[in-house]
């Protein structure tokens, strides 16, 4: 049987972002039918405006890996997960739901740069860009409850993949499952991507305008995706819960498929990175062509 795509988005910046509001607000109304979608509305929103460049006091969003496109991706599979928790007896509760979805899209909006901030993609915030990001949504959520606001940039912070999530203290335990769901669909949203592999080179430049990694070239940070995979495994089943099979239940209900699609379409990555580094140094680059991903990252090189 063919997969099913996780996703429907083609780098169409404004069509994206139609598809997955229409996507998370039919899984919002299977969880919550007469939910107010006011809140989720106005963040899907601002994210639009910030990633277009169209929010006052801020340029667009320019970086390439910690794009719209992974912002969409991981709300959306943060909404498949809120509902394969929904499916299974767990509530999040109206705002428990909201928190869910407006840390999802905010949660990167620490590499946004003010105008004031001069030049480069916002790659160089990458160590600080989820407390920026956490400000950012206090900013922006300024007239939302003192509680909301709370849960919403806990959310964020718990996508800080170095933070011990036992730091994080929570207001209630729908805003700790919110969190937990938010720092799961960070993670896994990524990594089930069609072009996740592809994208490990956007992330190269990004590492590389912050000074971080110390990755000799493209093919040492492929080299290193398995090794991450196992210590972001370890952290999925630990200290965010172990909430990935959830997003089975997701599926079955919405799609008739008895199987984890996000955890599928990871191993797929996985087995195919094994056979890109079964191939000899400095050829692997070429078996990376999905989408034309590879194309735009070689167009982003310094001319010599």
């Amino acid at each position: 049987m063919k997969p099913i795509a996780l996703d429907p988005f083609t780098g169409n910046q404004g069509s994206d972002f139609t598809a997955a509001r229409e996507l998370v607000g039919a899984i919002v109304a299977a969880i919550a039918p007469q939910h107010d979608g006011g809140r989720i509305a106005c963040a899907f929103d601002l994210v639009d405006a910030a990633c277009a460049g169209r929010l006052a006091n801020y340029q667009q969003l320019k970086t390439l890996y910690h794009s719209y496109m992974h912002t969409l991706e991981v709300t959306l599979c943060a909404a498949r997960l809120a509902h394969g928790l929904h499916l299974a007896g767990t509530d999040l509760g109206a705002d428990g739901l909201d928190a869910t979805i407006v840390a999802a899209l905010l949660h990167d909006m620490g590499y946004l740069k003010r105008d004031e901030e001069g030049d480069g993609s916002g790659a160089q915030f990458t160590v600080d860009h989820v407390e920026r990001g956490a400000a950012f949504a206090r900013t922006h959520l300024a007239r939302e409850s003192a509680a909301f606001v709370d849960a919403v940039t806990k959310a964020i912070l718990i996508t800080d993949h170095r933070l011990a999530t036992d730091r994080l203290e929570f207001s209630s335990a729908q805003a700790q499952l919110a969190a937990q769901i938010v720092g799961t669909a960070d993670l896994v949203a990524q990594m089930a991507s069609r072009d996740y592999l592809e994208r490990l080179l956007f992330l190269y430049f990004e590492f590389g305008e912050a000074g971080l990694g110390n990755y000799r070239d493209f093919e040492d940070i492929l080299e290193r995706t398995a090794g991450f995979y196992r210590l972001m495994r370890e952290r999925l089943d630990g200290q965010l819960q172990d909430m990935v099979p959830y997003l089975a239940g997701h599926f079955e209900a919405t799609q008739g498929v008895s199987c984890n699609l996000y955890q599928a379409s990871i191993d797929r990555n996985l087995a195919y990175l094994e056979q890109v580094l079964a191939a000899e140094h400095g050829e692997r680059v070429s078996l990376l062509k999905r989408r034309e991903t590879v194309e735009r990252v070689l167009h982003t090189l310094p001319a010599e």
